[in-house]
């Protein structure tokens, strides 16, 4: 929401692409609770994290199921295909963050697809004959030596990355400054 607000304010073009978080998932996913045996995160992290995506409109839960991302990747690329790119993004993270549905289920991928325009049975075509894993993989392996390390991380003028729910502040400071020439690409931000 951060990034579609500053576009109202800036001319700014917003591209997305696939980062696999958690390489080697199973494809059917692994509970929370099994993902990170033991691990533990400072005092307040979460509540923060919560509030930030609260601030933002974003009523976030944390989903029990970590799911596989390379299918609702895959149908990202399907929806840039059909014109639906924005639309189906957004409505898969609502699906995800908001609803806890499973976002790496073809079904549940099908659904939100077919709820923002896209041909529901064209998708699962795409999706079962991995017609976009390839550029996924492509995508994926690009953001590895770019540096990515988390997500989202949103890259400026290729050169200048924020990684996390950072801001509206952080974002539009950034513009300004390179909207300003103020950042040269050997500037940390």
């Amino acid at each position: 929401m951060r990034v579609e607000r500053l576009q109202e304010e800036v001319e700014l073009e917003l591209d997305i692409f696939a980062y696999d978080l958690k390489p080697g998932l199973p494809p059917e996913g692994i509970s929370r609770k099994d993902a990170s045996p033991g691990r533990s995160y400072p005092p307040g992290y979460i509540d923060n994290l919560i509030q930030t995506a609260n601030d933002a409109g974003i009523e976030m839960k944390r989903p029990p199921l970590i799911p596989n991302t390379r299918k609702a990747h895959e149908a990202t690329e399907f929806a840039r295909e059909n014109g639906q790119l924005q639309q189906f993004h957004r409505a898969m993270f609502h699906a995800y963050f908001e609803e806890e549905r499973n976002i790496g289920d073809i079904d549940v991928l099908c659904d939100i697809g077919a709820g923002n325009g896209l041909d529901a049975e064209m998708l699962r075509a795409a999706l079962e004959d991995g017609r976009y894993a390839s550029m996924v993989e492509e995508q994926i392996e690009w953001g590895r030596a770019a540096g990515v390390t988390g997500v989202p991380t949103y890259i400026f003028n290729e050169k200048f990355a924020l990684v996390g729910a950072q801001d509206y502040t952080v974002f539009s400071d950034l513009a300004a400054r390179i909207a300003r020439g103020a950042l040269k690409s050997e500037d940390s931000v």
